[in-house]
Order: C-alpha cells, then sequence, then structure tokens
C-alpha cells in the first residue's frame, strides 16, 4: 500500500468516526460535508468543512485523544470573500458546485 493511499484511508476513517458524528451534532441536518483545508500542527490538526453548501466550519482535533475545539462557523458567501476579495462570486459557485458532488454527501 502506497503512503498516500494509506493517509486517505486514516483520513477518511477518522472523517467518519470523528467529524462527521461531530458535526451532525452542531447542525441539525447535514447532508453534505466537504473538507476544504486541512493543516497538521504539533499537537492538533486543522481542518475547514464547506457543510450543506452554506456554512464552513472550522475545527481543530487533537492528535492526542480526538478532543474537538469548534474555532467558528461562517456562512459560505463571508468564506468566500474572506479567502478571494471582490473576486468571490467565482469561488462561491465552485464552493456550491462542490457541495453537490455526490462523494460529499452524508
Amino acid at each position: 500500500m502506497t503512503d498516500d493511499h494509506q493517509l486517505m484511508e486514516e483520513f477518511n476513517k477518522m472523517e467518519q468516526e470523528i467529524v462527521i458524528p461531530y458535526l451532525k451534532k452542531v447542525f441539525n441536518t447535514v447532508g453534505s460535508a466537504c473538507c476544504l483545508y486541512h493543516m497538521i500542527e504539533q499537537g492538533e490538526e486543522i481542518y475547514t468543512y464547506l457543510i450543506n453548501g452554506e456554512y464552513v466550519i472550522t475545527l481543530e482535533i487533537s492528535r492526542i485523544d480526538n478532543s474537538i475545539i469548534n474555532d467558528g462557523i461562517i456562512a459560505v458567501e463571508e468564506y468566500a470573500k474572506m479567502k478571494k476579495g471582490k473576486q468571490y462570486n467565482s469561488y462561491l459557485k465552485e464552493l456550491l458546485e462542490l457541495s453537490q458532488r455526490s462523494d460529499f454527501q452524508i
């Protein structure tokens, strides 16, 4: 098994066992969840998810005990503006199209 394949399997397992159950507690309904960003820090991993094509949530997940810190929830439009400034419209369209993909449906 390649390193990339193993990393993807580990990510998918963590997502299904830790992230998705947490997201279902935070949001009433989770129809889609798309990981937009992932960064490995020393003691935690930071994830940014697009939820239902409406909200963006940033989570810090401890690499020690899998505890989760919610760093905030913002509207997808606000996230797109924050990332792309005045040219956010095309990025927003990409994000909304991404949220509709079948592989991100819960």
